[in-house]
């Protein structure tokens, strides 16, 4: 269930370069063409060794001790705990236990979902949807990705309305079509005060990222919607070099 917890910097979003405590879980029932963390889901659960040192120990208890563990990882510029993926909330009764002992001990929490469950969401501080463009996947048909978009946007509605401090999160590529991203502020901003993250793909293999002027463009039609609530938020941990 859990692959790995580890401590470092947010590398995107809305709360880039924060200080987080990662707690990834395997699984994910999508087949984003970008995502580099299949590669793990074969790996033995593991644990750093020292906060922000990027050495991590095989640790085969990793769920009986999770919070132990949050706890010998917090270092005193702690932003927030992320339950990442993968896909988190394929395992949401769990990270519910979780998360709900971990605020009380006075955390604050985060997820990171790729929002195709809203049914199974409840309360967090923080949370970060994926919101997926069609060339995010391959051979997928156009009633199977309206449906996961509707999914994704039910998912922001709700957490909101529950008082999550939510925002959304697009990675965009080389082929991204600048108006499609528009809609996706035009559709977030009818929720509410939602932040878009605009992130520029990482290449990987043969994936090429966005030019930069096509980028800026996407950022100013989103900004028609959502004002100044538009960020570029590419993935620093990448380039920093950690985990």
């Amino acid at each position: 269930m859990i692959s790995e917890v580890f401590s470092s910097v947010m590398g995107e979003g809305k709360y880039i370069g924060r200080r987080y405590i990662f707690i990834r879980f395997r699984g994910c029932p999508l087949n984003c063409v970008y995502c580099d963390e299949s590669v793990k889901e074969s790996m033995p659960p593991r644990v750093e060794r020292i906060p922000g040192s990027g050495i991590l120990e095989e640790y085969p208890y990793i769920e009986r001790d999770l919070v132990e563990i949050v706890n010998r990882l917090r270092t005193p510029d702690l932003f927030a705990v992320s339950f990442t993926g993968g896909e988190p909330l394929l395992h949401h009764e769990r990270v519910r236990e979780y998360s709900e002992e971990l605020r009380d001990l006075g955390y604050r929490t985060h997820l990171e979902s790729n929002g195709i469950y809203p049914e199974k969401l409840f309360f967090f501080h923080y949370a970060s949807i994926d919101i997926k463009l069609p060339e995010h996947f391959k051979d997928l048909d156009e009633r199977k990705y309206r449906r996961i978009y509707k999914l994704e946007l039910r998912s922001i509605k709700k957490l909101y309305r529950m008082g999550s401090e939510v925002y959304a999160k697009v990675v965009v590529m080389e082929e991204s079509d600048p108006e499609v991203v528009e809609g996706v502020a035009r559709d977030i901003g009818d929720i509410g005060d939602i932040t878009l993250c605009i992130q520029p793909v990482t290449p990987i293999k043969d994936i090429k990222p966005v030019p930069r002027g096509k980028l800026l463009k996407m950022m100013e039609l989103c900004g028609k919607h959502l004002g100044d609530r538009v960020m570029c938020t590419p993935q620093i941990h990448k380039y920093l070099g950690l985990l």
